[in-house]
């Protein structure tokens, strides 16, 4: 999925790579981004086979968030893509913030 090397070896040795806290006011917006984690848009950049990570299909969120109910407020929508733009630095090997 691409996650970098390290956070890998982490997990493997037995890190603390799944433990983290969720502050109240956040918990909806968390949930929803992680049922639609799976709608990215993603292309092969060059020959070697590297992904390089667009961003959520918001139409593919969209349904995703009506088919479970999930009321897709400004205020939801404005959070996931806060947590797209980290994810999205994440998973193409960029530290938050460096865009």
């Amino acid at each position: 999925m691409g996650a970098p090397d390290e956070v890998i070896a982490s997990l493997k040795e037995g890190g603390k790579g799944d433990d983290f806290e969720v502050w109240a006011e956040n918990w909806d917006a968390v949930c929803a981004f992680l049922f639609v984690a799976t709608q990215w848009r993603a292309i092969a950049q060059g020959m070697d086979g590297r992904v390089y990570w667009q961003g959520l299909d918001y139409s593919a969120v969209a349904a995703g968030l009506a088919g479970a109910g999930i009321a897709a407020t400004p205020a939801l929508w404005n959070d996931l893509r806060v947590m797209e733009a980290a994810a999205r630095n994440v998973l193409n090997g960029m530290r938050t913030g460096e865009e």
